[in-house]
């Protein structure tokens, strides 16, 4: 502002000089008074009107710049991508009649221990393994405790009770599971798969279902310890998810609204492809979770699994924890007892009934009840003793 005040002073100036030159001889550079008077009155005037003209500069105060805290961010919200909307024909109902059950291990009692107290085979691919891997800390909504399987014109429903729910999540936290042998040869066929997440109401959110394509779930010896050295690729075909969805009703799950400790399943008849003769046995996992393994007792040796049982060589758990499964009920047939991995049901042998013995006394050899003499005759006719030496034995009262 001040340089162009400064210009406007110095055009003042030359304009004066100007006019003098214009009004004044060249020859002539003398000027009279009132000249220089007049000239000085006009610099005067014109520095007046310049200063004038200039706009008053009015100082802002500094307005400080926002922090990071006071600028709102900016969320970008993605654009909402297009699902394809899953449509549902058939629903599952509730489990009717319970036509089969098993009750499982339950550690419950000596968890506090560390340690089961049975129900554990590694060799056979029995399971009682509730605890973490070393430290050996019990998880209730991997005990499973017993297994019940009903049905309706549609579905088969699977009922898997669990001792407790989680301590961490309080629910249902693990994997659940059933697997299916059709062929009853002691190799799964068919395995339902899924993440408990405390809805109760039915629904196939976080549901699979795998078959073994290549029949190698067993290994060389179904049912028995192939490790080290077992090389198959478990359960390997994906049949239904949330993703594949062939039959958008073909599997369920939920927890019970009766029970939070009871995952179950619904299974459309459809996908057995409609069989009725099967074996099958429930699964809890919350430790090596992977299909793809089956059976475990191949993945791993004894050794690398380790062992439940405090006085076994093996103890404690290792690779192989937090799992628990079930024998194999025969369902729809009845077992010979030589199926591998069924559950034993024994049947008590019946007591041989006593060897009659000799009657008291012969009814017949006397003349009436009269003369019936001794207590145990008279009773053992069915008369009634008085002991009289007159009338010893009574007939029956009325």
């Amino acid at each position: 502002m001040k340089l162009k005040k400064m210009v406007l002073i110095f055009s003042a100036a030359a304009l004066i000089l100007s006019l003098s030159s214009c009004n004044l001889p060249v020859a002539n550079s003398g000027e009279s008074s009132a000249e220089k008077t007049l000239m000085a009155i006009y610099v005067a005037q014109t520095i007046a009107a310049a200063n004038a003209a200039q706009p008053v500069q009015v100082e802002t105060p500094a307005v400080a710049e926002p922090s990071i805290t006071e600028v709102p961010s900016q969320v970008s919200t993605p654009e909402p991508t297009s699902t394809k909307e899953i449509i549902h024909n058939l629903f599952p109902g509730e489990p009717g009649f319970i036509s089969q059950y098993w009750m499982d291990t339950n550690t419950s009692s000596v968890a506090s221990e560390k340690r089961a107290y049975g129900g554990d085979n590694f060799s056979n691919n029995f399971f009682e393994r509730p605890f973490t891997s070393i430290e050996m800390v019990y998880h209730p909504d991997i005990d499973l405790i017993r297994v019940e399987i009903s049905s309706d014109a549609n579905f088969y429903y699977f009922n898997l009770h669990l001792y407790g729910k989680s301590p961490e999540q309080d629910t249902l936290a693990g994997n659940y599971g059933v697997e299916i042998d059709f062929n009853r040869d002691g190799r799964g066929d068919l395995l339902i798969w899924t993440t408990a997440d405390g809805n109760t109401a039915w629904n196939i959110d976080k549901i699979f279902v795998f078959r073994d394509s290549n029949n190698d779930v067993g290994g060389q010896r179904p049912m028995r310890s192939d490790a080290p050295g077992y090389s198959g690729n478990g359960y390997d075909l994906l049949v239904f998810s949330p993703d594949h969805l062939d039959d958008p009703d073909a599997a369920w799950k939920r927890v019970s609204p009766q029970n939070p400790n009871v995952l179950q399943l619904a299974v459309k008849k459809s996908l057995f492809e409609n069989r009725a003769v099967f074996m099958w046995n429930g699964w809890a996992d919350a430790g090596v979770k992977d299909p793809a393994r089956f059976d475990y007792n191949d993945a791993f040796t004894a050794a690398e699994a380790g062992s439940p049982y405090a006085g076994n060589v093996d103890y404690p758990l290792k690779s192989l924890f937090l799992v628990d499964n079930t024998c194999r009920l025969a369902y729809g047939f009845t077992p010979t007892g030589l199926e591998v991995g069924a559950c034993l049901i024994y049947t008590p042998t019946p007591t041989p009934s006593a060897t009659p013995t000799q009657p008291v006394c012969d009814c017949s050899s006397f003349r009436n009840y009269s003369y019936i003499d001794t207590k145990e005759c008279c009773e053992y006719c069915g008369y009634r003793w008085a002991g009289t030496s007159e009338f010893p034995c009574y007939a029956p009262r009325p």
